[in-house]
């Protein structure tokens, strides 16, 4: 059975698809915290600003502008334990640094009491708010962000690791879900090779499982049970008709034969003859057409097939074939490698090799040659210098009641009609093709699907 890459594989995908679930769901889940967390400290930020602001606000006003400096630097000398850093800047109307660690006056309006997040020159971020203390002076009071920053450096440190740890479990289990599943399917897919094989018997085994699988299944037997059934039937109505057929054939041929002992009219016994040849030209047309209906039926079923000598059929039948080519006026020769073993039916194989051959010696007139060759593989080719197949009829020879030669006699045009159906039962193609003279039929293995 083939084996699927990662991505052809469709639980490969599912996996995949959990996995990326299960990160994605963590980054939302990050940037949605990422947010709330900014938002909850930007706002902690400007209520701690603006308690500041105010009160000074009221230094301002209840003790003057003197009193407003020295609480400023009172402020930035305390070293605040919360490693948050405190910026003020007391200016002019100018913006003139009066007090404060602030050396410009920043993008915001006092005059609306603007407050924001703003960058400063040295690149620390503050959250500031400015305000008119007075026509003459402004105040901006501001907090760094550090904790803020911090503790969305240990969020995505956190997430980082909780996403790798998701990440991991969601591959581990959507990994072992995923064999087990594939070998549910595969013990499926083993029936349907085994059933292809020719063991039509085996069925899928039930894992107890109460699923959509296990339904599968459980259709898998009922169909290969139906099939069975229909084998078994059309065998049986097969057999049952060619035998409802063959015997009164028989019995009429027994009867024209007493008729023919009891009669010296010549006339009467050249047309009892001839009844006699077609009615065993009837019986042999259905024998073909039951042999070539049973072997298409077994197309692919190794059951009755053994480890056949093919070296061996093939030079029984050379012999056979090399006295009657003498007697022909034909020139028959025979190329078989020794050791050559195969798994099949001996008869059959056997059939397969005395159709192409009969069909070869049929269409070579006297004093042309025949070639019989096997080579390991196996490769079988018999070849001709009669006059050849058109190229538009290479194909149609191998279909049923296709005769080339329609002359009285030449047979119904099922022998390589069998020949193909015996071939296909065994693996095994078979193709015509231009001998130059003569036609060439080569047997061998099909191809094995990429």
């Amino acid at each position: 059975m083939a084996r699927f890459g990662l991505l052809r594989s469709v639980f490969g995908r599912v996996t995949l698809s959990a996995l990326l679930v299960s990160l994605a769901s963590t980054l939302v889940l990050f940037l949605v915290v990422e947010r709330i967390v900014e938002t909850d400290g930007r706002v902690m930020l400007g209520r701690e600003v603006d308690t500041d602001l105010a009160g000074l606000a009221d230094i301002y006003v209840s003790s003057g502008e003197a009193e407003l400096r020295a609480r400023i630097a009172d402020r930035l000398a305390m070293e605040r334990g919360d490693s948050e850093k405190a910026y003020y800047l007391l200016a002019d109307a100018a913006g003139r640094r009066v007090a404060g660690n602030i050396d410009h006056w920043p993008a915001l309006a006092s005059e609306v009491s603007e407050a924001r997040l703003i960058r400063l020159p040295g690149g620390d971020r503050m959250f500031a708010r400015a305000t008119l203390l007075g026509p003459d002076t402004r105040l901006i009071v501001g907090r760094s962000n550090i904790r803020a920053r911090a503790l969305q450096t240990r969020l995505a440190i956190a997430f980082a690791i909780a996403g790798a740890i998701v990440a991991l479990l969601s591959l581990a289990a959507g990994h072992f879900a995923a064999r087990r599943l594939r070998r549910r399917v595969e013990r499926i897919n083993h029936v349907f090779d085994a059933v292809r094989a020719g063991d039509i018997g085996v069925r899928a085994r039930a894992t107890g499982a109460s699923d959509e699988l296990a339904e599968l299944a459980a259709n898998t037997n009922a169909m290969l049970d139906q099939v069975q059934r229909l084998m078994e039937a059309q065998r049986s109505v097969s057999d049952q008709t060619a035998h409802e057929i063959r015997t009164p054939l028989m019995h009429l041929d027994t009867r024209i034969l007493k008729a023919m002992e009891r009669t010296g009219d010549e006339g009467l016994l050249r047309t009892l003859g001839r009844s006699r040849d077609e009615i065993r030209s009837v019986v042999r047309l259905l024998d073909s057409l039951l042999d070539i209906a049973g072997t298409q039926a077994l197309r692919g079923d190794r059951r009755g097939l053994a480890d056949v000598d093919l070296s061996e059929i093939a030079d029984n039948l050379a012999d056979l074939y090399g006295a009657s080519a003498e007697d022909l006026g034909i020139a028959f020769n025979a190329m078989v490698a020794p050791g050559i073993s195969f798994r099949a039916d001996p008869m059959q194989i056997t059939r397969l090799l005395s159709n192409l051959l009969d069909n070869a010696f049929k269409y070579v007139p006297r004093g042309g040659s025949v070639l019989l060759s096997l080579a390991p593989g196996p490769l079988i080719i018999v070849q001709d210098n009669g006059r050849g197949i058109p190229a538009d009829a290479r194909e149609l020879v191998f279909d049923r009641y296709v005769r080339l030669d329609p002359s009285p006699g030449s047979g119904h045009g099922l022998g390589l009609a069998l020949a193909r159906a015996i071939a296909e039962r065994h693996g095994l193609t078979i193709h015509v093709e231009d001998a130059a003279p003569g036609a060439r039929f080569v047997v061998q293995p099909e191809m094995a699907d990429d």
